[in-house]
């Protein structure tokens, strides 16, 4: 256990020590699937407006709200009939009734938030990864002048 504190430690101080020397830097403004899933990550449907696909980020977005929202309104339900059912004391009462509905409902709406989530940052990184590699097979024509030569020249590539 000493070991794995003092690993924990060292590799702690040299990245905080990196990170003053300016060895370190994160650009999470630059298009790549690591920043769209990471926006993702953060708050789901952020990396797929970030990748350009408004619709799909807002229902992303609205279906993780509204399945959290549930999970909790439906776990508190399911803890209020659970709470007047130890009250009431009766086994064949409809509270232990209602309470496993709800608590079956709150589980299914974190089951699903849970899902968006991971379907979120997945989408995220796959499409930009597929739309940066997209652009990558473009080919390119440039004209450019060597000032050391005083030639103009031009250049043609593609990738295949």
């Amino acid at each position: 256990m000493k070991k794995i504190i003092i690993f924990v430690f060292a590799f702690l101080l040299s990245a905080n020590s990196a990170a003053y020397a300016g060895k370190l830097t994160l650009d999470f403004t630059a298009e790549k699937p690591f920043n769209a899933s990471l926006r993702s990550a953060l708050l789901p449907g952020w990396g797929q407006m970030w990748n350009e696909q408004e619709t799909k980020g807002w229902i992303v977005l609205g279906l993780f709200a509204v399945s959290v929202a549930g999970a909790f309104y439906f776990n508190g339900e399911a803890y209020e009939s659970y709470d007047k059912y130890e009250q009431e004391s009766l086994v064949s009462g409809s509270y232990y009734k209602d309470y496993e509905d709800n608590y079956q409902i709150s589980q299914i709406c974190s089951y699903v938030a849970i899902g968006t989530w991971l379907y979120a940052v997945i989408d995220a990184y796959l499409t930009c990864k597929n739309k940066t590699h997209a652009r990558s097979k473009t080919s390119s024509f440039n004209f450019y002048y060597n000032q050391r030569e005083d030639s103009l020249g031009f250049n043609y590539s593609r990738r295949i």
